[in-house]
């Protein structure tokens, strides 16, 4: 098990200055006290250069950052260049997850996060979400402006928690598919 020192020097050059200007505030190395902060924290938030309050000037590429942050319940990170979230899989205390605004083209790594109540994976380049099936805690899923052309994924088993469902606009999704949901499962597609 690496120690908090090699954890922060295993982290990507990218990663360790987004966490010394988001978290820590500093440009100094790291302390063993500020490597405990941040391994214990339970809300990250990282907006890039784009988003409407931005506190990190330039885009991260992926999520590795993120890994050994187990303790996390929401996590947001909006507006970078991220493709894909599959470190989120080692977040077992996640609530919620925001990841709009990026350029995510798949959901791979969020099919056992089962207390997960908040996902938002609006305005990427997703084309399914099937990894959603089991996720039968979410109450918000917000996953328009993607590249969609079905629902699979959701079940008559998600209408009795999911009270906010938006899907529109997906300009491939078929409207058999939302009257479908809306009908069969009483799930409002907004």
């Amino acid at each position: 098990m690496l120690t908090n020192q090699q954890w922060w020097e295993s982290l990507s050059p990218e990663w360790r200055q987004a966490f010394s200007i988001t978290v820590l505030q500093k440009n100094t190395p790291p302390t063993e006290e500020d490597l405990e902060t941040l391994k214990s924290l339970a809300v990250l938030r990282l907006a890039g250069p784009d988003a409407p309050h931005p506190n990190c000037s330039f885009e991260l590429s992926d999520l590795s950052g993120i890994s050994a942050l187990v303790k996390l319940q929401i996590l947001i990170v909006s507006h970078h260049a991220i493709t894909g979230i599959e470190e989120v899989a080692t977040l077992p205390q996640l609530v919620s997850l925001f990841v709009f605004n990026n350029r995510i083209q798949r959901l791979m790594g969020i099919e056992g996060l089962q207390k997960l109540e908040q996902l938002y994976v609006q305005c990427n380049e997703l084309t399914s979400m099937k990894e959603v099936e089991g996720l039968l805690q979410l109450k918000e899923l917000n996953i328009s402006d993607n590249k969609l052309t079905s629902l699979a994924g959701l079940t008559e088993k998600h209408s009795e928690s999911l009270k906010k469902f938006v899907c529109l606009p997906n300009e491939t999704l078929k409207q058999k598919e939302i009257i479908h949901t809306e009908r069969e499962w009483g799930i409002i597609c907004r």
